[in-house]
Parts: C-alpha cells; sequence; structure tokens
C-alpha cells in the first residue's frame, strides 16, 4: 500500500503547531471524526455525548500541560472543527469500554541484545482496518526539540520518538478498575512524553499522571534504558527486561487478576521474545523487521492481517497490523511500514 501521508510541523508556538497540523490533515481529520461518530454509536454511545465527555478532561490537561491544550486548540481550528470533536477522538480509549481488538505488539531491544551495542524500540500497530483510511505521520520540529510518530488524524501524536532519544510504545490493556472519570487522557500523556527533554523526564511524566484507563506504557531511551509500566487506575507496575529484550503485548504481566479479559491469548509477546532471543547479542534492523512479519498462532500473531484467498481477500477478524515502526537511536530515524510489515516496506524517517 501507498505510505501514509507525512505531516511537517514546524510552528513557533503549540497553537500554531496544532494549527499546520489541522490544515494539511483536515480531511483525514474529517474522515477520522466520521468513523469515531459510528464507532461510538454501536456501543451506545451519542457523538453529542462523546464530545461532551472528552471535554471533561479539559481542567486536568491545562494543569499538567496547557501547551497540548493550545495545539489541540490549533489543530481544531486548522482542520475546522470543534474542539469537543478533536478531543473526542482524542480520548476514544477513555471513552471505549468495549473489548478493544488486541492492540499491538511492543519491544525493546538493549546494547547486550544486539550487534554493534544499539538500542532499539520496536511496535507492531493492530487495530480496525477502517482506521488506515486516516492515519497520518508527523515529524515536527522546534527550537526545543524535533519528533516523528504517528497518529489517527485529529490525535495528538501517540507513540514514536524525539531528539532527546526518548521513544515511547504502547500497548492496549484494560482492567476490571477501568472506570468513567477525571484524568489525563492517554494520548495528551503520550503527545507531552514525545516532547519531553530527557528520559527521567518522560519516566516522571508516566509516574506521575491521574488516569481513569489502563494502558501499557514503554519508555525507550537512547542509552539502553528501558522502563515499561502497566498501569492501573490506582496503581502501576514496571515489567523488566530479559538478557537486554523486553516485550510486551495485551494482557496484564505482573497482575493478571486485573485483567478484564483473562481469557485473551497471550501468545504474542512471548513469541517475539521467543524470536529475538534466538539471535541475542547479534540483533539487527533487519532481523527485527522479519520477526515482526511472523504469522505463527495466526489470527492472534504478531503480524495481523485478513487472509488472501486466490485474488480475493477474506476478512476473517476486523483486526489488521495497520503500521510497523522501528526506532534506530543511532541514526536518529524510525523506519515505518504502513500497513502489515509482511506486505509492505519499511521506510526511513529522520527527525
Amino acid at each position: 500500500m501507498e505510505p501514509y501521508p507525512l505531516i511537517e510541523i514546524d510552528g513557533e508556538t503549540p497553537y500554531e503547531r496544532g494549527l499546520q497540523y489541522g490544515k494539511q490533515a483536515a480531511e483525514r481529520v474529517e474522515t477520522c471524526i466520521e468513523y469515531y461518530k459510528k464507532s461510538f454509536a454501536k456501543q451506545g454511545f451519542a457523538w453529542e455525548k462523546a464530545m461532551e465527555y472528552a471535554m471533561g478532561f479539559l481542567p486536568e490537561i491545562e494543569r499538567m500541560m496547557p501547551e497540548m491544550l493550545e495545539e489541540a486548540k490549533g489543530l481544531a481550528a486548522g482542520a475546522g472543527r470543534q474542539l469537543g470533536e478533536i478531543m473526542a477522538v482524542n480520548c476514544r480509549y477513555e471513552i471505549s469500554k468495549l473489548p478493544k481488538p488486541e492492540e499491538c505488539t511492543t519491544a525493546a531491544i538493549l546494547p547486550e541484545a544486539s550487534k554493534g551495542g544499539k538500542t532499539y524500540a520496536v511496535k507492531n500497530w493492530d487495530f480496525h482496518q477502517a482506521v488506515m483510511n486516516h492515519i497520518v505521520l508527523l515529524r515536527i520540529r522546534t527550537k526545543e526539540y524535533s519528533m516523528v510518530g504517528w497518529a489517527e488524524a485529529g490525535q495528538m501524536p501517540r507513540e514514536g520518538f524525539n531528539s532527546a532519544g526518548v521513544a515511547i510504545v504502547n500497548n492496549g490493556l484494560q482492567s476490571i478498575y477501568d472506570h468513567y472519570g477525571p484524568g489525563l487522557p492517554v494520548t495528551f500523556l503520550r503527545r507531552r512524553v514525545l516532547a519531553s527533554k530527557s528520559f527521567e523526564e518522560a519516566a516522571d511524566l508516566v509516574r506521575n499522571f491521574r488516569r481513569c484507563v489502563s494502558n501499557n506504557i514503554m519508555l525507550v531511551g537512547k542509552k539502553g534504558q528501558v522502563l515499561d509500566f502497566e498501569v492501573q487506575p490506582d496503581k502501576m507496575d514496571q515489567v523488566y527486561s530479559e538478557g537486554g529484550i523486553l516485550t510486551h503485548a495485551n494482557h496484564f504481566v505482573v497482575d493478571p487478576d486485573a485483567d478484564a479479559f483473562p481469557k485473551r491469548a497471550k501468545v504474542r509477546d512471548k513469541r517475539l521474545l521467543e524470536l529475538l532471543a534466538a539471535k541475542r547479542g547479534d540483533i539487527t534492523i533487519p532481523f527485527i523487521m522479519e520477526c515482526m512479519k511472523d504469522h505463527k498462532y495466526w489470527p492472534k500473531a504478531i503480524c495481523s492481517h485478513p487472509t488472501f484467498e486466490g485474488d480475493e481477500r477474506t476478512y476473517i477478524a476486523d483486526g489488521i497490523t495497520v503500521a510497523s515502526m522501528i526506532v534506530d537511536f543511532e541514526e536518529n530515524m524510525a523506519y515505518i511500514c504502513s500497513g502489515p510489515p509482511c506486505e509492505g516496506e519499511y521506510i526511513p524517517y529522520y527527525l
């Protein structure tokens, strides 16, 4: 498939940066909004109600990161949308309490496990096929930092890395303790992490944010650092690397009793660890790319996609790997594949 469009942003203020984003991505923002109107309606959540609920997060955003609220306001203005609409798509994770697709496989490869002592952050992003119509890639350059990442158009950048050598990759988690309530939308937290000036600052942001839902947040630093937090509304647990490799998927590892869907398959993180460990000490980017194409345990595989029968696609399930990313800190770039990596090409995107 064609690569997702790259949005180039260089505004001097947060509002100007949001404005540039919104103007360039306006058509895809509209597509995203229309998608979530239908998606929320299927869950019995009217669009007006979704916007009202999302706007309730503004006080916490204003308290913790007012500059990101300004960016969201600029995004809304640039795309010609209401702020409530932009907030609703940014809070889709908080709004949806129905079972989500098994959303994502992530990994960190540290110097002791790689060839040449390099550090990599890795992610396969699995989600609904329809969102492929509105995903965008983003490169933001400011006086303070630069970053490369991706998002559903209208959302803040949700994953990627920055010039301070900080990467963030995430996995959806749902716990029995998740609730509708005040807090900071995880998408805004992720965006703020991508503006952090150090790994330590990013870690402090994650440790101290108020939330109402669960999430797995993996921070990877260019100096061979990794912190992986299984976050619940009222606590967080840390997952540790094994021999320089850390993998995660969509189930709780430390506190499995908290999982709202305990019967979900628990194979992708273990499979990725198995693949990477086979070349521990000699892991390279081409090898990581091959690992992210793995189909063992399909349809619960690392690389998720519909099957092919002849010349026709047969959609077995709604989920698909919508994108894949490998961050190479040494080269200040990320390889990003649009769509399932078994079918697409990893393209380098530099800061």
